[in-house]
């Protein structure tokens, strides 16, 4: 008999019939949201259902209920309030932006789901018994114009400012361009608002009086690049960041850096380091500032971005140097390896499950960092995650965005 696997953002599983889960032997649902009745929670319990969701939301039987679902973004006015007498559930797999008008449109949904992030003025802030939300909330100044989460204030701006405007970013406003014309916003009285603002030394003393009192403030050298995602030291580093760069997020430095890090003259990663070993004493020289230091000793062998990993004792064996397993799904850790040989030989970073025997979970926790599960798992859900990740015909594999079963 077939097995099932379903991954999607939202379940409906209202409708489920008895017959559908009479077909399959197992049933795993992958989901941020199920939707079901009590009647068919209580049917779905009498099989073999495994359910991983974030959010499961049981509505009453016999009324008819409207399901309405965006990927992305979502932006929800005054004008899109539900019907009046319709109980509407709304599905956001992305980004919610409520605007200062919509309370009461908001407040007619039956319910709202948010797997990403909401962004809201104060003044709705905890009115919405309604909401909920997988991620973040952003409240922003009533009246405020929003900009980017990652806002760059540059020379082109007051070109097109608005007078007396409030400007507001969730995350950073970016004032690094020596070339913005600073006296021109205070000519049209032009204020800003975010949790954090990355300026320019020299132009710190005009701007910083712009700025919102709980703004934090960074003041970095003139001449500092920003750059929004994980970057990598190499041979091209200097070429795209410069000697001086301000990283919003993870740096991992090659082993064939050391002459780049001579050249660097100010660096800010708003994340962790990765750093080989034998880089130690080249970037203590740097004027360097980071969340976490991760040391990557030298290793002989790297297995990355696979689905699924085995290490087995004749791999480990046969690499002196050890092996570092990252960035994996699944990682299996064969029965033959002992704790002792785990502890010397290997290192797991940045993968989701390690599966291994109980005498080897306290040496594999003592080797991992950045992984969500370690230990053992049921038989039985091994082998549904191993045939739907072989492609095995015996396996009905679904992955949508949304799935009515």
């Amino acid at each position: 008999m077939k097995k099932m696997m379903v991954n999607c953002a939202v379940c409906d599983m209202r409708s489920v019939s008895e017959e559908t889960l009479n077909n399959y032997e197992q049933i795993m649902v992958n989901a941020a949201t199920v939707i079901v009745t009590p009647e068919k929670k209580e049917l779905i319990n009498r099989y073999n259902v495994t359910m991983n969701a974030a959010v499961m939301i049981e509505v009453p039987s016999g009324e008819n209920y409207r399901v309405i679902t965006q990927n992305g973004a979502y932006d929800l006015t005054a004008d899109r309030a539900a019907a009046a007498g319709e109980n509407t559930i709304l599905f956001v797999n992305g980004t919610l932006n409520v605007d200062g008008d919509a309370l009461e449109a908001a407040s007619r949904f039956y319910k709202i789901e948010v797997n990403g992030s909401v962004t809201m003025p104060k003044s709705i802030s905890g009115k919405l018994s309604n909401l909920s939300v997988n991620g973040s909330i952003s409240t922003y100044p009533d009246g405020a114009i929003r900009l980017n989460r990652n806002a760059e204030i540059d020379k082109t701006f007051p070109l097109r400012a608005k007078e007396n405007a409030l400007y507001w970013a969730s995350r950073r406003l970016i004032f690094t361009d020596l070339a913005l014309n600073v006296e021109k916003l205070n000519n049209l009285n032009v204020r800003f608002a975010a949790k954090t603002a990355l300026i320019a030394e020299s132009l710190a003393e005009a701007v910083v009086p712009m700025l919102s009192e709980d703004t934090d403030i960074l003041i970095v050298p003139d001449g500092t690049k920003f750059f929004g995602f994980d970057a990598r030291m190499n041979k091209r580093f200097l070429k795209k960041f410069g000697t001086k760069a301000y990283i919003n997020g993870d740096l991992t430095v090659e082993e064939n850096a050391a002459d780049i890090l001579n050249e660097i003259e100010y660096l800010y990663v708003n994340g962790d380091v990765k750093l080989p070993e034998a880089l130690l004493d080249a970037f203590e020289d740097v004027d360097a500032h980071y969340h976490e230091l991760v040391i990557q000793k030298k290793v002989g062998k790297i297995i990355e971005d696979h689905v699924r990993a085995t290490v087995d004792k004749a791999l480990l064996e046969k690499y002196e140097d050890g092996i570092l397993v990252t960035d994996c799904a699944m990682v299996h850790i064969a029965k033959d390896v002992s704790p002792e040989l785990i502890l010397e030989r290997l290192t797991i970073a940045d993968c989701a499950q390690v599966y291994c025997t109980e005498q080897q979970e306290a040496a594999v926790s003592a080797v991992s960092k950045d992984v969500a599960s370690i230990g053992g798992a049921d038989e039985s859900m091994k082998d549904v995650l191993t045939g739907a990740l072989h492609l095995n015909p015996e396996f009905k594999v679904v992955n949508a965005a949304d799935y009515v079963m």
